[in-house]
């Protein structure tokens, strides 16, 4: 190599490649532990050292070094001297983060996840669900019967729907509806973000009676121009619009379970109503890189569900009363659009 050349990178061992995205649930329940201890947070107003932070999270201080160490390896918080402070990617484990995934990552280290995902060949073996197997009973009667788990899947679902309303409200026009429904919608934040940026337009938050107790539509604003309705969509759908949204809620549930939602709604949506699916979009190229693969196994070992290609889409929305149209490509979530036919 001349003076002129540029330096190549060296090549890394295909067997470290490996390594590295084995030890992967490591730097799962590294971010867990430092999303429960609220590390981001005490280090919101300044870097502290570890010391600081051991005194204030009742740790032990070298081992708590140990994992700041790992957290700064990987770019989520940086040492400078002997203090460390969060980087752009530690912000966003703030709880006051205004995309905080705080809540997400601790769930994703907590026991119903980690267990279950330990349990994942049973799934693939038989063609169960682990998470079933492994607490011997669904996910959602099982959040039912334990509060406090129950309370940090909810406030994720409530990060991811902060992430991705921004995308959704700006990356699809909705201009010209009238009326805008969220089909089990959590709290309104997703239907609170579109109807701000469309002043016109009113909508319906239709949930179970417990959540829309505690839902933001007051504090974005827009409470006079939202109808709330409760029910369960397995029974009925009794809700006129003329664009339905329904956010991570299609891949929660098998083919059979999706069919049978998307039916309720159809029974309810007018000729040429829109139903918009938030959801991660599987490329029909089994070989491109993508989240929606990995999300696709946490559907089948959590639920029983599964993320879908377009086409697999396309068969479900033939089976209901929808048409297909196409998907926006928006991040980090894509718009999987249809119509009523």
């Amino acid at each position: 190599m001349d003076a002129t050349s540029p330096e190549l990178e060296p090549e890394i061992p295909p067997q470290a490649v490996i390594m590295q995205m084995a030890m992967g649930f490591i730097v799962s329940q590294a971010l867990a532990v430092g999303a429960r201890l609220e590390i981001a947070d005490l280090l919101a107003d300044g870097a502290k050292s570890a010391a600081e932070l051991a005194a204030l999270t009742a740790t032990h201080e070298p081992s708590l070094y140990r994992l700041l160490r790992a957290l700064a390896s990987i770019g989520v918080l940086r040492k400078d001297g002997g203090k460390f402070s969060n980087t752009t990617l530690g912000d966003c484990l703030r709880s006051d983060h205004p995309a905080s995934m705080r809540a997400a990552l601790q769930m994703m280290g907590d026991p119903e996840h980690w267990n279950s995902h330990g349990n994942m060949q049973q799934s693939i073996k038989t063609g169960e669900i682990a998470f079933d197997y492994t607490f011997g009973m669904p996910v959602f009667p099982y959040f039912a019967q334990n509060p406090k788990a129950a309370e940090v899947f909810d406030r994720s679902m409530t990060s991811f729907s902060a992430a991705v309303a921004e995308a959704v409200s700006s990356g699809y026009d909705f201009s010209g509806a009238e009326t805008i429904a969220d089909i089990a919608g959590g709290r309104g934040i997703l239907l609170a973000k579109v109807l701000q940026k469309n002043p016109s337009a009113n909508g319906i938050l239709f949930e179970q009676a417990h959540v829309l107790e505690g839902n933001i539509l007051a504090n974005e604003g827009v409470a006079e121009r939202t109808e709330l309705k409760s029910g369960d969509f397995f029974a009925e759908i009794p809700v006129v619009a003329d664009i339905y949204l329904m956010k991570f809620i299609i891949h929660d549930w098998n083919d059979e379970q999706s069919v049978a939602i998307l039916n309720n709604l159809a029974k309810s949506a007018p000729k040429g109503a829109k139903v918009l699916l938030v959801e991660t979009v599987v490329e029909e190229d089994d070989n491109a890189p993508s989240l929606s693969k990995i999300m696709d196994l946490n559907m089948l070992v959590m639920t029983g569900g599964k993320e879908r290609t377009p086409r697999e889409y396309t068969a479900l929305f033939e089976q209901t009363g929808f048409e297909f149209v196409k998907v926006y490509p928006t991040a980090p979530l894509q718009i999987v659009e249809a119509v009523k036919v």
